[in-house]
């Protein structure tokens, strides 16, 4: 939503904004009166995301995006006699556990995930170098290691490839889905799992949650002022109330079951049982999603991602269903990005 005083701006539109002083769209928060003693309880990775090269922060988010894996307590009781997190969690600890489970799992019935693109963001968030380095396209180790994991399971029948978001992909949230799990944020066990459709996994509160192999975040918003806003204090105000507030934020988690970006909101949620997610069994992963915000690095981001990711997964599909070579899945996929970003040097 863009107005003449504000920008709501979601995660993937915050990486086509290129956050540089040569194209100046937003004004700083610094300007806007707001300390950065006022954000000391904001998560740090939410802040990074929105500073500009220069080091100015540029937007603040009410929300944190950490992800947790999203059990099928039910599979897990048919294939390992357990529903404890604590155990499950033994299940999925490592990639090598996981995809040994997911032999488990196929045993009895259930994949994995549904999707090979169910785990592809957590590989890329533990990413350690960026797309571009020097205006060159670098492929990181760990997404490599996603396309070595993704195409064993894929060829074992472990998992398929649909796309996220698809119909196929989306049969997993009710039992006859046969899906062990899913990784997302709170917003996705809350409000995307078809908690109010009856039958559903979610309505059955039949989901648990554990860590999983590594940690990672999908999404978030952020308010942004509009670069010559002639209503700064009306702004500012905004920011205070829906990033800063503590009740405000901690009433938000209490509407909502959403995870706000304020550690000693989450913190106390955390040791709180009034907090318990209903789709989760009544478990409380307050806890997992605070540890996970805290552990968030941003530093790999940069302009090119979601066009790169784009372009890698499509070609990817490629060679996991067994139309192309790896070596051909890459050179599509370099061809692809030679396309979008004629500047780049693809080798």
């Amino acid at each position: 939503m863009l107005t003449r005083t504000t920008w709501m701006l979601s995660f993937p539109a915050m990486k086509k904004l290129r956050l540089t002083t040569d194209v100046v769209v937003t004004e700083t928060i610094a300007d806007l009166g707001i300390t950065e003693d006022e954000l000391a309880n904001q998560f740090q990775y939410t802040k990074d995301i929105v500073t500009d090269s220069e080091g100015n922060l540029r937007g603040l988010s009410w929300q944190g995006c950490p992800g947790v894996l999203i059990y099928n307590r039910d599979a897990a009781l048919d294939v390992w006699g357990t529903e404890d997190p604590e155990q499950v969690q033994t299940m999925v600890a490592s990639w090598d556990t996981f995809n040994k489970s997911a032999e488990e799992l196929a045993a009895k019935g259930y994949k994995v995930v549904s999707t090979v693109n169910d785990t592809y963001r957590v590989y890329s968030d533990n990413a350690t170098t960026p797309w571009v380095i020097d205006g060159k396209l670098n492929i990181d180790d760990n997404i490599m290691k996603w396309v070595e994991d993704s195409k064993a399971l894929v060829d074992a029948g472990y998992t398929d490839t649909f796309e996220l978001w698809s119909d196929d992909w989306a049969k997993g949230f009710f039992p006859d889905g046969k899906v062990f799990c899913y990784f997302g944020p709170a917003w996705l066990i809350n409000f995307s799992m078809h908690a109010d459709e009856e039958g559903s996994i979610a309505n059955l509160g039949r989901w648990g949650a554990v860590e999983g192999p590594q940690g990672f975040s999908w999404g978030g918003t952020w308010i942004a002022a509009a670069k010559g806003t002639d209503n700064k204090a009306l702004v500012a105000d905004i920011m205070r109330k829906l990033t800063i507030d503590e009740t405000i934020m901690t009433d938000i988690v209490k509407a909502d079951n959403d995870f706000v970006n304020n550690k000693p909101a989450m913190e106390a949620a955390a040791d709180d049982d009034s907090f318990a997610f209903d789709v989760l069994g009544g478990q409380n992963p307050i806890g997992m999603f605070v540890a996970g915000a805290d552990k968030i690095d941003r530093s790999a981001m940069g302009d090119y991602d979601q066009g790169c990711t784009e372009e890698f997964q499509n070609a990817m599909k490629n060679y996991f269903d067994g139309n192309a070579t790896l070596d051909e899945a890459l050179d599509l996929f370099k061809k692809g990005v030679s396309e979008k970003y004629p500047e780049l040097t693809v080798e």
